[in-house]
């Protein structure tokens, strides 16, 4: 099976192997991985954006489309976590995304909920 293989400036290669023995490097090997990686992260983002900005202009890229999603938030603000952690305690007070919440706490929370969600309407890449 072929996987993604990074090869850095000197040769070396970073496979996924190498990705999951991190506790064993020592700190210079550490640092140097994470530099690779953020390095990577930036230039792998570049696609990404080119294709929203294409399809933004376009509507549609070799048959990929946006689809359409409403996704509810929670405004983090004092108000909102002064009530979750009264009521709920510390655990509610880093207020997360209201499905977060309603794992952590049940559905009894869905009526806290329903207060102070906001629906946003977001756009995603539909990968057909």
């Amino acid at each position: 099976m072929n996987e993604p293989i990074l090869i850095t400036d000197m040769g070396e290669k970073i496979t996924p192997e190498v990705l999951e023995s991190v506790e064993k490097m020592d700190d210079s090997q550490l640092v140097e991985l994470s530099r690779y990686s953020k390095l990577a992260k930036n230039m792998l983002s570049k696609p990404e954006k080119e294709l929203k900005k294409r399809m933004d202009a376009q509507g549609e890229v070799a048959g990929l489309k946006y689809k359409d999603e409403t996704r509810g938030v929670i405004p983090e603000n004092d108000a909102n976590k002064q009530a979750f952690m009264n009521k709920y305690g510390l655990d509610a007070f880093d207020i997360k995304s209201p499905k977060q919440l309603k794992d952590k706490f049940g559905s009894d929370i869905q009526e806290d909920l329903d207060k102070v969600v906001v629906y946003k309407h977001i756009k995603k890449i539909d990968w057909v």
